[in-house]
């Protein structure tokens, strides 16, 4: 298998179980519990087709056909229930298994038939074909078909972007514009590789995708490793192994540890090279997976070669050929009868190294990968080379060229294939704006024209009901003044019919109280009289008697103010209490009584007297009117009083 395979593989599984898939579940079901929920006859289909593609995501990474098998039921029960979406959402599972499987033909005509079931007028859809295009990149990438890979990825891209900006929508570009980069780096369009990184980079870093973060940091050590540029692949090496390990994806760390491994070997640092890749074989031997321990097993054979020490070279090389057994890499024989002609070649075995090299070439596996053929062809003129065997060294230089003017000129047809590709696309592109900008243009136009017509309907309507609403709002409020008026009158009819029985019981109390202090009079006059006619002899008792007499005058005398007092409020009280009443309803019934002897012009000592209360609190009462009355400063409070 091949090892970008597995990446994506693993990236894969991290990614069926989000948005992506668009399944809508609240809480992921456990395998026992979709298998027993399964059994149940009466669940409705759209719930069967949900649990068969769960079913089908738990058994992707297990080595038998059962994901196949759950996935294939589905499509069959979403095409009976007429359910497209779902289709196609199967579909694209399939295509993904048939790139784990290596079969990228296959893949590809299953996004095909995910394509058929989608609906590319609806957005929620968006990010699905974004998807099936992206499996279909992958899959013409694997087949070197560089050119149709890049349509792909590139209508992935118009998809994604169409899509509403979300977290999701956001990650999935960032990984599209990376898949973007490495396609580009493959035919050495450099630049632009390094310019779709950055975006990827750019859209990854502020949601904190820290996986695709992780992914471009990835590439740009192979970028730099590349360009022998050790010290900022090292670099880029450590910064993808911190965003690998904030996502918990260690496969990655140990991917990126074995890079820096090779960086090491290159750079002849031998131990660090051994002290950092031997860990890593050893966690490759608890998963026990073939295509992983013969890659172990071969670089730590060159590793060990490189060194001098032949022996162990060849027992982990060794290793290496009786592991390869187990696994479908068609580049590990390559490899390994590359590595034994090292190994020959540091013993001095020169005419074994030759051998070895010339039976690889002539092999039915080289004719997959040209790339090694021309290695193993410079290889084998630099030993007849060496040897002095100026014939095969001939040969073999012509069939190096050969080779290498043919890559040269299939990287140069993919590289302007790309190009071309791109500029195509951007074209088509354009132009598909361009007519689609025309007619949203026209539709907005006609939709302006029949806003504008419905506005002035409605307005027209609205202004109509408004003056219609504001004739009959004007007729009820006026109806309600009018009752509102009518009751209140009756409100102060009560309360004047009131008051003047109020008066009037005062007026009669006033009335009785003038008799009983008259009678008083009369009662104390009498006294008075006696008093005067009593002959006193004893000076003591004479002083008595006058006190008396003095005080039964005074008294008399304040019970006559007090008549005159009673007679003037009464004669007074009716109109300017009436007033008051009418002008100041916020006083209280004392603070109406001061404001009377005030407009009588009694003073504080007087009226505390009548009230019965003190001088203070007339002071008290007199502020209160002047607050109540908003008299301004300065003015005379009794004035005031007597102008009202």
């Amino acid at each position: 298998m091949k090892a970008k395979h597995l990446l994506l593989f693993i990236f894969c599984i991290s990614l069926v179980f989000t948005a992506l898939s668009q399944d809508n579940v609240e809480s992921y079901p456990t395998k026992k519990e979709l298998i027993k929920l399964m059994k149940q006859q009466s669940l409705p289909s759209k719930e069967k087709i949900n649990n068969l593609r769960m079913l089908g995501q738990y058994y992707l990474e297990e080595p038998n056909d059962s994901a196949s098998f759950y996935f294939n039921k589905g499509i069959e029960l979403s095409k009976k229930a007429s359910d497209s979406f779902n289709a196609m959402l199967l579909y694209n599972r399939m295509a993904w298994l048939q790139i784990y499987y290596e079969d990228d033909l296959l893949a590809i005509k299953y996004t095909d038939s995910a394509f058929m079931y989608a609906n590319r007028a609806d957005k929620k859809q968006y990010a699905s074909i974004a998807y099936s295009y992206q499996i279909k990149a992958m899959a013409n990438y694997y087949l070197e078909k560089n050119d149709i890979a890049l349509d792909s990825y590139l209508e992935a891209n118009k998809y994604l972007l169409k899509d509403d900006q979300t977290v999701d929508s956001k990650t999935y570009l960032a990984e599209n514009y990376a898949d973007l980069a490495n396609l580009y780096l493959e035919t050495d369009n450099k630049k632009t590789a390094l310019v779709c990184i950055n975006k990827s980079l750019k859209l990854s870093k502020p949601i904190e995708a820290w996986w695709e973060v992780g992914e471009a940091y990835d590439f740009l050590s192979t970028y730099y490793h590349k360009e022998n540029d050790y010290d900022r692949a090292k670099i880029y090496i450590d910064s993808s192994k911190v965003m690998y390990d904030k996502v918990g994806y260690q496969e990655g760390v140990q991917l990126m540890d074995k890079q820096l491994s090779n960086i090491y070997l290159k750079e002849k640092k031998y131990q660090l090279a051994l002290k950092t890749y031997l860990p890593l074989m050893i966690e490759d031997k608890k998963q026990d997976v073939a295509y992983d321990l013969v890659d172990d097993y071969l670089f730590i054979s060159k590793v060990q070669t490189e060194m001098g020490d032949i022996e162990v070279a060849t027992k982990y090389l060794d290793s290496a050929k009786t592991i390869s057994n187990g696994s479908t890499n068609l580049l590990h024989p390559i490899n390994i009868g590359r590595q034994q002609a090292e190994i020959y070649r540091a013993k001095d075995n020169t005419r074994a190294a030759i051998i070895e090299l010339e039976k690889l070439l002539n092999s039915e596996e080289i004719k997959e990968y040209v790339e090694s053929e021309k290695e193993i062809t410079k290889e084998l003129y630099e030993l007849h080379e060496a040897n002095n065997n100026t014939e095969a060294t001939l040969m073999y230089l012509k069939r190096y060229n050969v080779l290498k003017d043919s890559l040269n000129e299939v990287l140069a047809g993919n590289k302007f294939s790309v190009l071309q590709s791109e500029f195509n696309y951007n074209e088509l592109n354009s132009k598909l704006e361009s007519q689609e900008a025309q007619i949203n243009f026209a539709k907005e136009e006609k939709k302006r024209l029949k806003e504008r017509n419905l506005f002035i309907l409605g307005g027209v309507s609205l202004l109509a009901m408004f003056f219609i609403f504001s004739y009959f709002r004007q007729n009820k409020l006026n109806k309600v003044k009018r009752e509102s008026l009518l009751a209140k009158q009756e409100v102060l009819n009560v309360k004047k019919k009131a008051l003047d029985d109020v008066v009037a019981f005062k007026n009669k109390q006033i009335t009785d109280f003038a008799i009983h202090i008259s009678e008083k009079n009369d009662l104390l006059d009498k006294i008075k009289d006696r008093l005067k006619g009593i002959k006193v002899i004893n000076d003591a008792h004479k002083g008595v008697v006058q006190d008396t007499i003095h005080f039964i005058n005074s008294d008399m005398d304040q019970n006559r103010e007090k008549i005159q007092l009673y007679q003037q409020v009464s004669e007074s009280n009716d109109s300017f209490r009436e007033k008051l009443d009418q002008l100041y309803v916020n006083l209280n019934e004392k603070e109406k009584k001061v404001a009377t002897m005030l407009r009588l012009g009694q003073t504080s000592k007087q009226i505390a007297l009548q009230l019965g209360i003190s001088s203070a609190s007339v002071d008290n009462y007199r502020y209160n009117l002047r607050k109540k009355m908003e008299i301004p400063k300065g003015k005379s409070l009794k004035v005031f009083i007597k102008n009202i």
